[in-house]
């Protein structure tokens, strides 16, 4: 690498000097996507902009002066002998000997944390491409941006210049890197009696027609809408009303109401997500025995972008439960969309 640093790292360095980057972060640098949660908890995934391939590198690291890097990489073709390679470099044999290997089905996941994690980020944060050559197929991961991606996870867990920095590696002792924030707790859900048959489909259908001018356009009218009610508490139910579907995701109206008529109403009020996101779309959801109301949303068909979150209720208030984003659509599944927030459950 150039001795003069490329303007994206100077942004982050700089910022960082400055103050801390707020969390929850999420952010896309050439080839990787970088999000860092509310306990500054980070992940970087490689997500090429585009094309697709089956070779997925994550790099993770918790807050803290302790954590340690984690690096997972995944293939998703057929298991069997392979080799890595940077830039057509191999893979040090100390380093691809201190991988754990996963494989199962059609799938080869391979792990490595520590100083093993360490080696391997030290291999490729310079490189270009990460090749895996198995059964005679070729994959590769692009390292582009992969730098700066780690240089943003050492600034927003303030280990810049520190001994265990991923990008620069300091003088600094880590025993001067923040201490994780506590883990949220949220208030606990009191539990409340499930709606009789008869309440639940009158509350339903009520809510649906007198709301219908407030959802329905022009364009739907061949689409029939869905209603459901649920119990809050004693006095309160929650209506939720599939409005209309698309390929793969729907659009949903939902209302805290009254369980006495005349069924007086108010659109639903929830803590709000991380970044502005809007939510409760695709498919929403919620548990009458656990209070737990949640969504998932596809940002196309094959489920490889979007965003989904859950918030737990407290017989009062929706509070944020979990909250996960992937807006680049490069091959990503959901359970590799990173989070932007972790609680602790009652």
């Amino acid at each position: 690498m150039s001795r003069l640093l490329p303007l994206t790292l100077l942004l982050i360095v700089g910022a960082a000097e400055a103050a801390p980057e707020p969390v929850p972060l999420y952010r896309e640098i050439k080839d990787w996507v970088v999000a860092c949660d509310n306990l500054r908890g980070c992940q970087a995934i490689s997500a090429a902009a585009f094309g697709f391939s089956p070779l997925r590198l994550v790099v993770s690291r918790d807050a803290g002066p302790g954590a340690q890097p984690r690096v997972r990489l995944s293939y998703s073709g057929q298991a069997g002998h392979f080799a890595l390679s940077t830039d057509d470099r191999p893979l040090p044999d100390t380093l691809a000997g201190a991988l754990r290997s996963e494989a199962g089905g059609e799938a080869l996941v391979l792990r490595g944390e520590g100083d093993t994690a360490r080696g391997l980020l030290a291999e490729w944060r310079n490189g270009n491409a990460l090749r895996l050559d198995m059964a005679g197929e070729e994959a590769e991961v692009s390292l582009a941006g992969l730098s700066a991606a780690l240089l943003l996870m050492d600034s927003v867990q303030g280990r810049l210049g520190t001994r265990g920095a991923l990008f620069r590696p300091g003088e600094r002792d880590d025993r001067e890197v923040p201490e994780e924030p506590p883990l949220p707790l949220l208030r606990p859900f009191p539990g409340v009696a499930p709606l009789a048959g008869t309440e639940r489909q009158r509350i339903a259908q009520t809510v649906m027609e007198a709301t219908r001018s407030e959802w329905q356009e022009a364009d739907m009218e061949n689409q029939e809408p869905e209603a459901e009610a649920h119990a809050l508490n004693e006095q309160e139910a929650l209506v939720l009303i599939q409005t209309s579907c698309a390929a793969y995701n729907c659009n949903f109206a939902l209302y805290r109401v009254a369980r006495q008529a005349p069924y007086p109403r108010q659109p639903l009020r929830i803590e709000p997500l991380p970044l502005g996101g809007e939510g409760l779309g695709g498919w929403v959801d919620y548990d009458e025995g656990t209070g737990e109301l949640g969504y998932f949303m596809k940002g196309r068909g094959v489920g490889d972008c979007g965003d989904a979150a859950s918030w737990l209720f407290d017989g009062e208030r929706f509070q944020l439960q979990s909250a996960q984003v992937m807006q680049r659509c490069a091959g990503s599944p959901p359970d590799d969309w990173p989070e932007l927030w972790r609680t602790a459950r009652p």
